[in-house]
């Protein structure tokens, strides 16, 4: 068995003029996909923060919408207490609503401090009040700042506008 001479065997793999190849090329590669991978991770996590906040604004105008549904209106609730039921049918009495106690009660309700200040500009929105008469109804809007991405989402720089409605029975 004859040994070659060095240099006279199969090209290597990668040689070339400059002797390196793709040397330093690998590095790159790999610092972009990280770079994109982070972002990427940022802004998931900024998503999810809004989306947090979201469910944290809907439970807020739920135990809203909760404590609107037990505040009756009073006038009405004690007329109707009153009346008697047509054609002998049962006096089980109602729980009325109006517009105006669902609304200051939500109001009273987002007046404490504990409850308010935990987001950004909660508002009451439309339609807030009662459909019915027994169903409280409550919309909620707050503004949301992403966390992590805000240079990504430049075109809501004020923040995201969060809009949530919930409902509740009287009874």
């Amino acid at each position: 068995m004859r040994r070659r001479a060095p240099g006279t065997g199969p090209a290597r793999r990668g040689a070339g003029p400059r002797g390196g190849g793709e040397r330093g090329q690998i590095m790159l590669l790999t610092l972009a996909f990280s770079a994109l991978a982070l972002v990427l991770v940022l802004v998931v996590a900024s998503a999810s923060a809004v989306h947090i906040e979201r469910k944290r604004l809907l439970a807020l105008a739920d135990l809203a919408a909760a404590g609107a549904a037990e505040a009756i209106d009073e006038a009405a609730y004690y007329e109707a207490a009153t009346t008697p039921a047509p054609d002998g049918a049962s006096s089980a009495t109602t729980v009325p609503l109006s517009e105006a106690t669902v609304d200051a009660a939500v109001r009273a309700y987002l007046a404490q401090p504990a409850v308010a200040g935990e987001f950004d500009g909660v508002r009451v929105a439309e339609p807030t009040g009662t459909p019915d008469g027994l169903t409280a109804q409550v919309t909620l809007t707050a503004v949301a700042r992403p966390p992590l991405v805000p240079w990504a989402l430049l075109p809501w720089s004020e923040g995201i506008t969060l809009r949530v409605t919930s409902t509740a029975r009287a009874g």
